[in-house]
């Protein structure tokens, strides 16, 4: 994005006319969806891609895991270095999408998609689901039967923790207790 400031109409330097009206700022916005650089293919380009989005959502599951415990720090800090830091390397290649959002979003605006489109597509959907398989199963699994993750699946799991919790919130609510 760039500002720019208009030619003024007036004639004369510095001395604006009696009747000018104020022209303000121009706001010049550059829509250009990401795309290819610096002679990168677009296999490398799915590589890069892949591993941007393979730090950031492994960033993001590790610093808002609830099974966690310890002092990890802020959530937000930390995501948003693993953005910049994607953001650092993977410009100088592919514009650094990370989502397919951030690359959709531009093309459709300025109706013009790249041929390796699909590279902003492919690279974080592959990325994410690397991390989440990486990060569930492999780093810090949950130890769950076959019926609790069925019902994962279906979202009618409710686990005995969860439900304890509840029980104990429900009931302090029904009693009354002197100030």
């Amino acid at each position: 994005m760039w500002l720019c400031q208009p030619k003024s109409t007036s004639k004369a330097p510095g001395n604006p006319p009696s009747d000018a009206k104020p022209q303000g700022w121009l706001i010049i916005v550059v829509l250009d969806g990401s795309q290819l650089n610096n002679n990168t293919t677009p296999g490398q380009a799915l590589v890069v891609e892949i591993i941007l989005t393979f730090q950031l959502a492994a960033c993001i599951f590790a610093s808002t895991d609830n099974r966690r415990n310890g002092n990890v720090g802020s959530p937000a800090l930390s995501i948003g270095l693993s953005v910049a830091l994607g953001h650092l390397v993977g410009i100088y290649f592919t514009g650094c999408s990370m989502n397919p959002a951030r690359s959709f979003g531009p093309a459709v605006i300025v109706r013009k998609f790249s041929p390796a489109h699909w590279v902003f597509w492919v690279g974080p959907i592959l990325g994410a689901c690397l991390a989440a398989l990486l990060y569930f199963y492999i780093l810090v699994p949950y130890c769950m039967n076959m019926s609790d993750r069925v019902a994962i699946v279906k979202g009618t799991y409710e686990s005995e923790e969860e439900w304890e919790e509840r029980r104990e919130e429900r009931k302090k609510s029904m009693e009354l207790t002197p100030p």
